[in-house]
């Protein structure tokens, strides 16, 4: 099985990245995450080497040139299988989207924990364990000629956040290069919605299994999709957080219109019922709104 290393990592997603491994479309691969520099490189041996290398945020392990993909595709990446290594760590640097430092420091202060991960449990202290919930923090193509660090999200997918990006879940995203150059990166062993503490979640790092398909793009595609077995969902980014979910709920109504068989008015109407939304995260540059429908609420397409 080929793999994606921790050997060339890219902090910067853009259509200029030189692809580090080349894949067909079906082709099962294991991706080895990073990461992120934080408290834990204070006890490592190789702690200084290592901040050198991770001179910026939400590293993804290369670029994966997808052959046979083109623009006017769509790339439907599947979530296989995740395994965490046995380190992890949160940290609040004292301000975030969610807690603003105008309020002096929120009266929380600066804080992290660094905990072990094993048999299926964080440690998070001598007495409290909490189940492992693993995710994929980024996945992205390269935009069609933008550069942007792996803090951001947007219509090429990136930096979501969210905790539906795991194992049985296929992102859909829209090719805009050739090769599509998937980035992915940015594990987390767990996540609370909004990400309020800007590092995680629990950070973690660790290797997980993706094939990828191709697929022409629905014209209705303006924001990446996800599925998985029990429902469909939008990612849409925007900032103020009311922007993302008109986002996400504007492209949910597309998708039903152009897909399902909704005229577009009934199709508002039936989410007004059934819709699904949240903010996963409220820390980055953009905020992402998850806008979801459940199967059993959807008509049988041929």
């Amino acid at each position: 099985m080929k793999r994606a290393t921790r050997d060339v990592l890219y902090f910067e997603t853009g259509p200029d990245n030189v692809p580090t491994l080349h894949v067909e479309p079906g082709e099962v691969f294991e991706i080895e995450t990073q990461l992120n520099r934080g408290p834990w490189l204070d006890e490592h041996p190789q702690g200084e080497e290592l901040r050198r290398r991770l001179y910026g945020g939400n590293p993804s392990s290369g670029c994966i040139c997808v052959e046979g993909s083109e623009p006017g595709q769509m790339i439907i990446v599947h979530i296989g299988k995740i395994d965490l290594d046995p380190i992890g760590f949160t940290r609040f640097g004292g301000s975030t989207g969610a807690m603003p430092g105008w309020l002096g420091g929120t009266g929380v202060g600066t804080h992290h924990r660094i905990v072990e991960i094993h048999d299926g449990l964080i440690q998070w202290d001598q007495e409290l364990a909490l189940p492992v919930a693993p995710m994929l923090g980024c996945v992205g193509v390269a935009p069609a000629r933008e550069r942007f660090h792996n803090g951001w999200a947007g219509y090429w997918g990136g930096n979501f956040d969210a905790q539906e990006v795991t194992t049985g879940a296929a992102v859909q995203l829209a090719v805009n290069v050739p090769g599509a150059l998937l980035h992915i990166g940015d594990m987390h062993a767990l996540q609370g919605d909004g990400e309020i503490c800007g590092a995680g979640g629990i950070e973690a790092s660790g290797r997980v299994q993706v094939w990828c398909e191709l697929a022409d793009k629905p014209s209705s595609m303006y924001w990446p999709r996800l599925e998985d077995a029990t429902h469909i969902a939008v990612l849409a980014q925007g900032r103020p957080a009311e922007d993302a979910f008109r986002y996400a709920l504007e492209a949910m109504v597309l998708w039903l219109e152009e897909s399902y068989g909704f005229d577009r008015g009934d199709a508002y109407l039936y989410l007004g019922q059934v819709l699904e939304a949240r903010c996963t995260q409220f820390v980055n540059p953009s905020f992402t709104y998850i806008a979801k429908v459940a199967r059993r609420y959807l008509p049988v397409t041929a």
